[in-house]
């Protein structure tokens, strides 16, 4: 998710690609009108054995719960009932949930050195 200076969302898209991350928000910062305004990327980490699927199901989800259907142009996402949301995810028990990192907090333990 990527968003302006004023905390507005303006994209929210998967990140997986070759190369990374870092390899996607350059292909992202190569558009002049997205490099002018995204100011913080935010990261959900997905479990890399998630099928695509579940992984597309939930970036449809987080439009839905944000309200972006309808707000970023021709972009488009999954629509998912809940059902078929339950089906996706829960085939796999989760790793771990952790809590958002601070800002300047490098090594996610809350800037305890570790």
């Amino acid at each position: 998710m990527a968003v302006d200076a004023q905390g507005r969302l303006r994209w929210l898209g998967k990140a997986h690609r070759d190369g990374g991350i870092g390899a996607r928000l350059r292909d992202h910062l190569r558009h002049l009108e997205r490099a002018r305004v995204f100011t913080r990327v935010f990261v959900v980490e997905a479990d890399p054995f998630s099928p695509p699927q579940a992984i597309e199901a939930a970036e449809g989800r987080a439009a839905d719960a944000i309200g972006l259907r309808s707000l970023m142009g021709t972009r488009r996402w999954p629509t998912v009932t809940q059902a078929q949301w339950l089906a996706l995810v829960t085939s796999r028990p989760g790793r771990r949930v952790v809590p958002p990192r601070r800002d300047g907090d490098s090594n996610g333990r809350g800037g305890v050195p570790g």
